[in-house]
């Protein structure tokens, strides 16, 4: 019994100084033989009629530098069996690191499918978005890696390559029959010209329609999830991605934490200067949350002069030195950010609150936060204040209770609330 083998492209380069990830990369990506052979056998002793299904078999090939792995692309090439698509580790010392080895690859190949294999203390997407630019070619596959990440990458690269190359030959196959129809009508009495003339007019204007309505789509799409007064996230979008890091920590059991801010005395600033006065500062306080802010965090306008952010993969000590961070910060640049009222001084209370308190869902988790910033504002404002957790004895057991702590240090001398 015979199976039609896949026409498609499936042969994967692996690109790592490590020779242990070779192996572990052909474990995950090239099927097990025998125990298709092992299957076949047994359709054939029980006379099935019906052709077992064979998964596609990718073809892995490895190289322990990026110079070995180039001379592999050259040769794929020569023989006219490219790469779909390369694994390729940051780090590898001794020669070309990850990002010279994609250049070189990309310039022999420009067709090839990339995945950069990184730790998080490798360098920055920022750094390599400079350095390779923008490339729909291009992902990061954070190490350590399991192998369902592997091998979904995997497919759906080499699946984009096979689409690519069909595409592109469907593409010559329609160049070719414009070319023939052309050679025709150029034969013909001149009669169509003035129609021709029109329809490639008809054409660019559709380009032109089409452009539009894409510049207007994602023109949409920016509307709907930003503020427009802060362009931080709006409420809606904020909690929509809320709900997804929060359900994407319970998956892992990673810590999260919420952060509420709340500009003091907002109100005095708007009877005081004015509501363009007051939008200008809600505008200083967005770009001080923002500079604030590390790649993985979010920040969102709550409402009014609320703002919420949150700390994907923080304990509760770090994000209440980023939250008090972030206060100073505000307190320091803000007022100066608003050019329309000289000496303005502007200060946030800050409530903080982790997973690791018990928080059941982003509201209640956003609720803890809240009872913190109210407290802030109690306090004396310009402070932030944290939703902890107290171990007491009692009887001599410890037992887990919830308070709101001070993290800003007290002004030596008497305060003043502002």
């Amino acid at each position: 019994m015979t199976v039609e083998k896949s026409k498609h492209n499936l042969r994967i380069l692996v690109i790592d100084d490590n020779r242990a990830i070779h192996e572990d990369f052909r474990k995950i990506l090239m099927a097990n033989v025998k125990e298709e052979r092992l299957d076949q056998a047994r359709a054939a002793l029980f006379d099935d009629p019906q052709l077992l299904p064979v998964h596609d078999r990718f073809e892995v090939d490895c190289a322990d530098r990026g110079e070995a792995g180039l001379v592999l692309v050259q040769e794929g090439r020569i023989k006219k069996r490219p790469f779909a698509c390369a694994f390729v580790d940051m780090r590898m010392p001794g020669g070309w690191d990850g990002l010279e080895t994609i250049e070189r690859l990309w310039r022999e190949d420009k067709e090839i499918q990339v995945v950069i294999c990184t730790a998080y203390s490798d360098q920055p997407w920022d750094e390599i978005r400079a350095r390779i630019g923008f490339n729909d070619k291009l992902l990061i596959l954070q190490k350590p890696f399991n192998g369902i990440e592997v091998l979904q990458l995997a497919t759906a690269l080499c699946r984009k390559w096979n689409l690519a190359r069909e595409a592109a030959g469907r593409l010559d196959e329609l160049n070719s029959l414009v070319d023939e129809r052309t050679a025709e009508l150029q034969h013909m009495n001149g009669q169509l010209t003035h129609t021709n003339e029109t329809l490639v007019r008809t054409i660019a204007d559709l380009e032109t329609a089409q452009a539009e309505i894409l510049r207007q789509h994602y023109e949409l799409e920016r509307v709907a999830s930003r503020d427009l007064l802060s362009g931080c996230l709006n409420r809606r979008a904020f909690y929509a991605e809320f709900e997804r890091v929060f359900n994407e920590r319970r998956e892992n059991d990673l810590d999260l934490c919420c952060l509420m801010v709340d500009i003091d005395n907002f109100k005095q600033i708007n009877d005081r200067f004015g509501h363009a006065v007051g939008d200008q500062a809600i505008q200083a306080v967005a770009i001080c949350l923002s500079t604030g802010l590390r790649l993985t965090d979010s920040v969102g306008r709550y409402g009014g002069e609320e703002f919420c952010l949150m700390f994907p993969r923080t304990r509760l000590d770090e994000a209440t030195n980023l939250a008090e961070r972030i206060r100073l910060v505000v307190e320091r640049d803000a007022g100066n950010r608003v050019r329309t009222a000289a000496c303005l001084l502007i200060t946030v209370s800050c409530g903080v609150s982790s997973t690791a308190s018990g928080a059941r869902s982003p509201l209640e988790l956003i609720d803890q936060a809240d009872k913190a910033l109210y407290s802030a504002k109690q306090s004396g404002r310009n402070c932030v204040m944290a939703f902890d957790q107290s171990i007491s004895g009692e009887n001599g057991s410890n037992h887990a209770e919830l308070q709101i702590r001070r993290v800003t240090p007290r002004p030596s001398g008497p305060e003043i609330s502002k």
